[in-house]
């Protein structure tokens, strides 16, 4: 079960909502990781809300303007994604292979402060990484596994996820659960590279997918490395 984080004082929460512009809502992941430097870095996963757009009433007028937000919403409490870009993929890349939400990332998280055997993946080129990502993901670019050019690239991608052996007789027994995400629905980042290791054996059981990946989180206002 998801732990929450739970403000006791009542009198701090309310200091709190008068001197800061957010608050962080009852669920909430606590969660400790190494960034790409070594260096171990604290975060808290939640869904942040403005407390400003927690005034918009919430009805079909004020949240929509025939296909565009509201002229009436105040643009902090706006946010844009390019969505004409890529290829709708299908709720399920194998049958045996799990597709995420939002609420399935955040208990994957909450276990791995305990599990070293589970591994969040951020699927994209290393520019979108460190652009924005999610809290506790690492970067392996999925070229790194799909360009038939990068073979010393794609065996410390295995070596990482704990995968024995060379090609034609790869060892899965202690290979790594991973969730792996990109950038949308329309993403085929993490897709194909999903793909390309189930091709190589890696077990469908022991890969995740978030579909949604980074344009459903913002949207949802959670917690990004972008501060």
């Amino acid at each position: 079960m998801l732990r929450t984080v739970i403000f006791l004082l009542l009198s701090n929460l309310f200091a709190f909502a008068h001197t800061e512009p957010t608050i962080l809502h009852g669920l909430s992941v606590e969660i400790a990781y190494k960034t790409p430097d070594g260096k171990i870095k604290k975060s808290i996963i939640s869904r942040d809300t403005d407390l400003r757009c927690r005034k918009i009433p919430f009805n079909a007028r004020e949240y929509w303007d025939g296909d565009y937000a509201s002229r009436d919403v105040a643009d902090i409490c706006k946010k844009s994604f390019i969505t004409s870009a890529g290829k709708i993929a299908p709720m399920q890349i194998e049958k045996d292979l799990e597709t995420y939400g939002e609420l399935e990332v955040l208990e994957f998280l909450e276990d791995m402060q305990d599990d070293t055997n589970l591994l969040f993946v951020d699927s994209r080129k290393e520019g979108w990484f460190k652009s924005i990502s999610i809290p506790s993901a690492i970067n392996i670019p999925f070229t790194h596994v799909t360009d038939p050019k990068n073979v010393a690239l794609k065996k410390e991608v295995l070596k990482k996820l704990a995968v024995k052996g060379e090609k034609g007789s790869y060892d899965f027994s202690e290979a790594k659960t991973v969730l792996f995400f990109c950038n949308g629905v329309w993403c085929r980042q993490s897709p194909q590279m999903i793909e390309e290791l189930l091709s190589l054996g890696y077990p469908a059981k022991k890969m995740k997918w978030y579909r949604g990946g980074m344009q459903s989180w913002l949207s949802l206002g959670m917690t990004s490395t972008r501060q």
